[in-house]
């Protein structure tokens, strides 16, 4: 990648040093556009250079092992009560592997990443693995963690399960994702979980 830059750095050294040989306009205005353009272009080289070289890079890092089980299934059941009413959910959390993918494209490690989904259909809430809704309210989503794929899968990548309640708010410059404490969740919002029942994770192997 280093050599890249280099050698691009270095074309364009060069062609700064001729410019009457590339721009044979005798107008002294003409010339200048000619030179502004031409260093357009090579700014343009540059950054086409660099953003190939990141992606080369990126595609040719090794991956970490692969996972010998890449489906699961995983049955849950939360009880909770919401203002006296007792409300039951049960479903079945989906996981897939979903191949290998960058923390950033500016950091040469890759993870392996999971995507869990449910058998109802359900809507996961943003900003959680898996999790179940409790109340949606405009901007404000409550909504009871579930546990992460990779944790179901057996890989060390994804959050454990601890079914606490977490609130996430929309807002101007993006969202917040607050946990609620069960006085508060019970206070302000009238939500008391009563029991939870999940699947354990399963016993995975990489190679």
């Amino acid at each position: 990648m280093k050599k890249l830059l280099l050698n691009a750095l270095g074309i364009i050294g060069l062609l700064l040093m001729l410019p009457e040989r590339l721009i044979s306009a005798k107008q002294p205005l003409l010339k200048a556009l000619g030179i502004i353009g031409l260093l357009i272009l090579l700014l343009a080289l540059l950054l086409g250079i660099a953003v190939a070289g990141e992606k080369i890079d990126n595609f040719f890092t090794p991956g970490p092992p692969r996972p010998e089980i890449t489906y699961g299934e995983f049955p849950f059941r939360v009880e909770y009560e919401k203002n006296g009413e007792r409300i039951v959910v049960e479903d079945t959390i989906i996981c897939k592997f979903n191949g290998f993918s960058s923390i950033s494209c500016s950091i040469r490690t890759k993870h392996r990443e999971w995507k869990a989904s449910f058998a109802s259909g359900r809507a996961i809430p943003f900003g959680a693995g898996t999790g179940a809704y409790l109340e949606v309210d405009g901007a404000n989503q409550l909504f009871l963690s579930l546990g992460g794929a990779g944790y179901y899968m057996g890989d060390g990548w994804g959050g454990a399960i601890n079914c606490t309640a977490n609130k996430y708010t929309k807002n101007f410059g993006g969202y917040s994702l607050k946990k609620i404490d069960p006085d508060e969740l019970f206070n302000i919002y009238g939500i008391k979980v009563i029991s939870y029942e999940f699947s354990p994770p399963i016993v995975n192997t990489f190679k």
